[in-house]
């Protein structure tokens, strides 16, 4: 975590330095991040960064911790707004980050950079941790009377479900494979099959 120091810089000052630290972040892997890249866009004295932070693997965890309580947050919002349903939360996130009118969300835009320079990003961890894929926050919000089980272990299984199908929807929409409207169209289908399953009525599974 940052020093004490940091969190008493001026908020221009600390804002650049912020902003320096996302530049290189998104410009190359986690374990080729260069301070004197940072302390050269920030204008400060190398000295100062060690003031704020420990190594550069201190600020790497600082500011994926700061974006993983974004996402938890807004994902709470609008869990909220979906009054608990997990399989509503996909489309209507679709929307807020993407937008009808093609709205990109600038922390989703940085996240996705991440991903592609740090593939094998442990998104376990970045959610929830190593017990649960569903953060504290958001199972609290859970409707649990939607659900065919109402456990946090079955809740977390949709989670991941449904962070899949949300993943898919926006990967399709930035590599331009389909339009926003055809995107969001499969997205609900894809909630729905999630929602009532796929089977026909009285189909009956036979095991060979």
């Amino acid at each position: 975590m940052p020093t004490s120091t940091f969190f008493r810089l001026p908020e221009e000052k600390r804002q650049r330095l912020i902003d320096a630290c996302w530049s290189e972040l998104t410009r190359v892997r986690f374990t080729d991040v260069s301070i004197n890249q940072i302390i050269s866009m920030a204008h400060i004295p190398r000295g100062s960064f060690y003031q704020y932070f420990e190594d550069k693997d201190d600020l790497v965890r600082y500011l994926l911790e700061d974006m993983r309580k974004y996402f938890v947050a807004l994902l709470r919002e609008i869990l909220i707004e979906a009054k608990g349903d997990l399989f509503t939360l996909p489309l209507l996130t679709y929307d807020r980050f993407l937008g009808r009118q093609g709205y990109k969300d600038p922390m989703l835009a940085l996240f996705i950079k991440l991903l592609r320079l740090n593939q094998g990003i442990d998104l376990q961890n970045f959610m929830g941790g190593p017990q649960h894929f569903l953060p504290d926050p958001l199972w609290e919000v859970v409707d649990p009377a939607r659900l065919r089980r109402q456990d946090r272990e079955y809740a977390d299984q949709i989670f991941h479900l449904a962070c899949a199908v949300l993943a898919f929807a926006v990967v399709e929409t930035l590599q331009g494979v389909a339009h926003t409207d055809r995107v969001r169209e499969m997205t609900k289908m894809r909630m729905d099959l999630l929602r009532y399953g796929g089977a026909a009525d009285g189909y009956e599974e036979v095991h060979t």
